[in-house]
């Protein structure tokens, strides 16, 4: 029986208990209902809470008869779930919660997003392999296909609260739909948790969480020292070109932060809510000039060459100084490689304050994280074309 016949035979069923009874408590009736299942919170659109996200995990309360949950997701929305022992079936429209829900709980996982499939990753073979045979939906930037995922019959979405269609994503969808966060890069500490609580395994997400913050902990206690005028100025160059930045909040930004640099509009008040958050923020090169940045940081190495052999560039700093870097293919500045995008960054700006054994951190990072053990020198040296 699919979902939507469930729905209606519930409600006939509870319609007709309360006119057998004789009952005529209207709020009564209403309490049954929205009790059932959760039928109520998948439904209807959910509400904004107000209420914070606490470090631990997203706070939860057990009820109805099947054991559904409320959390409040990183949107600070509070959304009822099933019982994660319930949850069998999850869909994500990011490849952010695509990853950690492999990661904490691959057999509940029944889709991928085109993002996340289109893109190489460094997996066990079996598990590549069991990735492939999934069936891809769309992502939430790109575009969704509606019939696809209803068909699909998730227990559970889960997207980013970045999605600018949240409210009218869980007016299609019948299952609840739950957003965790990367805007900024401390916020996947959060993520991993949240992911752990609706997946039923917070003992892996925890770890992987408190993995994450120590990593962080072992740049910022060396960069946290270093004094605000010795701080490098930085430009990012995102994958849409040499003029293509990022705003001051986002995941590439707060590392740049983190790691003791300044970027490009850290100290600008002129950008618009949009642009802050904004990861394809168009600049002029006068713009570029005038800040004169001391690193320049390209996504691709062919980035990094447009740079370096335009006359245009030439007065700047970092050109000059021979300080442009392509940031490596599996330690990059997004996605969850970017807690050792963080580790390279710092040792970019700092390298004088700034050592870790970046081999061996990243293969500990790479069996931790995604339970691969064979990355080589060559591919932790590698930047993407």
């Amino acid at each position: 029986m699919n979902r939507k016949l469930k729905v209606l035979f519930i409600v006939m069923v509870l319609v007709a208990a309360v006119f057998l009874s004789g009952c005529t408590d209207s709020d009564s009736a209403k309490e049954s209902d929205s009790g059932s299942d959760g039928i109520t919170e998948k439904g209807d659109p959910v509400t904004d809470s107000g209420s914070g996200y606490s470090s631990t995990g997203g706070s939860s309360q057990t009820g109805g008869p099947d054991g559904a949950i409320e959390i409040t997701d990183m949107a600070k929305r509070t959304v009822a779930i099933p019982a994660p022992e319930n949850i069998t079936r999850v869909s994500c429209l990011h490849p952010i919660p695509t990853y950690m829900t492999w990661r904490l709980a691959p057999e509940k996982l029944i889709s991928t997003d085109m993002v996340f499939n289109a893109n190489p990753r460094l997996v066990p073979e079996d598990a590549n392999d069991t990735l492939n045979s999934l069936p891809v939906t769309g992502v939430y930037f790109k575009g969704m296909n509606q019939e696809q995922m209803l068909v699909l019959d998730p227990d559970v979405i889960v997207s980013m609260t970045k999605d600018p269609n949240l409210y009218q994503e869980q007016i299609d969808y019948a299952a609840p739909v739950v957003v965790i966060s990367k805007d900024n890069l401390t916020d996947y500490e959060q993520s991993f948790r949240l992911m752990g609580e609706v997946l039923g395994n917070e003992g892996e997400a925890n770890e992987l969480a408190d993995y994450w913050n120590n990593s962080i902990k072992k740049v910022t206690d060396i960069t946290s020292t270093i004094p605000e005028d010795q701080y490098v100025k930085v430009y990012y160059a995102s994958h849409d070109g040499p003029l293509s930045t990022v705003g001051p909040l986002t995941v590439m930004s707060s590392i740049i932060d983190l790691a003791g640099g300044v970027d490009l509009y850290d100290t600008n008040v002129s950008l618009t809510s949009a642009q802050k958050v904004d990861e394809h923020l168009a600049v002029n090169i006068e713009q570029v000039l005038l800040w004169n940045p001391d690193v320049i940081i390209t996504k691709t190495e062919t980035e990094k060459n447009a740079i370096l052999n335009d006359t245009q560039w030439q007065s700047v700093n970092a050109v000059k100084n021979s300080r442009v870097y392509a940031a490596p293919r599996w330690e990059s500045l997004d996605g969850i490689q970017s807690i050792m995008g963080l580790m390279w960054t710092a040792e970019k700006l700092h390298p004088d304050k700034v050592t870790f054994d970046f081999d061996n951190e990243t293969r500990a990072f790479y069996s931790e994280f995604y339970l691969y053990d064979n990355i080589t020198d060559e591919q932790i040296a590698e930047t993407v074309a």
